[in-house]
């Protein structure tokens, strides 16, 4: 999008016009940064342009309400029965609070981010984020009812179950009250950083709000970018749209999170 730019309103309201800036890396990649400061609550109007004004574009959306209460988790260090024998992972349980009086819809990330403390300038680099594949294969809301194993993978050939590769899931098992996730990640390393340097990596657990049209987008995706999918046996993905003029989606969010120390090896 050459010569192009995104105008923002909140709650009817002009708040900033961003020019589209120009990255070079690998590869050409346009890039927009917003700079108006969200709220929960807030209505936000988004208009595109591109090429000085002759491709316009535009979305509404509104930012979801997060969990009224804290989330909490605890973790712990086990083996996880894998296809070829037992996998060592990290298990987390995390606990929410539903909103009361209302559908809701969550989604769960898991981000984990490394630092590096030089051994040489003392300078603290970092953070380098990643997102490990959570497993959530015995937790009856993200499954959706659908618990499976290890085994289901070799002997589950006509199993018509599609993977929550986004990790979205709703109110409906505990409503009004309150629920633990179980999930496993593999377990977190510092692999491929210099032993000489102070390491430390954090994990962040996130829990967050979303809407309807949101999570049905990535419910939508979940079968798209798997590979369980059957086009054949299953009924055709409609993908939810909500850029009117073009194509596309955009969701917004509101989080609760939790992070905590996993690694913190001083220098070898």
């Amino acid at each position: 999008m050459a010569n192009g730019s995104i105008t923002v309103y909140v709650n009817g309201e002009k708040t900033e016009t961003a020019q589209v800036e120009k990255l070079y890396n690998s590869s050409y990649e346009p890039n927009c940064t917003l700079k108006t400061l969200f709220r929960p609550g807030d209505h936000i109007r988004l208009e595109a342009t591109a090429e000085d004004g002759l491709y316009r574009a535009g979305c509404e959306v509104e930012i979801p309400q997060p969990i009224g209460e804290s989330i909490h988790v605890d973790t712990l260090r086990t083996l996880l029965r894998a296809s070829y024998g037992m996998k060592d992972c990290m298990q987390y349980k995390i606990t929410i609070h539903d909103r009361p009086d209302e559908k809701n819809y969550y989604r769960l990330i898991i981000e984990e981010n490394a630092y590096r403390i030089s051994s040489e300038d003392g300078i603290k680099y970092g953070p380098f984020p990643s997102y490990p594949e959570i497993i959530n294969q015995e937790d009856i809301v993200l499954t959706d009812g659908h618990l499976t194993t290890a085994d289901d993978e070799e002997f589950g050939i006509l199993d018509m179950t599609v993977q929550n590769l986004n990790n979205v899931f709703t109110d409906g098992r505990f409503e009004n009250g309150s629920y633990t996730l179980k999930v496993y990640t593999s377990v977190p390393s510092m692999s491929g950083f210099n032993k000489k340097d102070h390491l430390l990596l954090d994990v962040t657990v996130r829990v967050l709000s979303i809407s309807q049209p949101y999570y049905r987008y990535l419910r939508a995706m979940n079968c798209l970018d798997s590979d369980d999918y059957n086009e054949t046996f299953m009924e055709p993905v409609i993908v939810p749209q909500n850029v009117s003029g073009g194509l596309g989606f955009i969701g917004t969010s509101s989080e609760q999170q939790v992070t905590l120390r996993m690694i913190d090896q001083p220098p070898l």
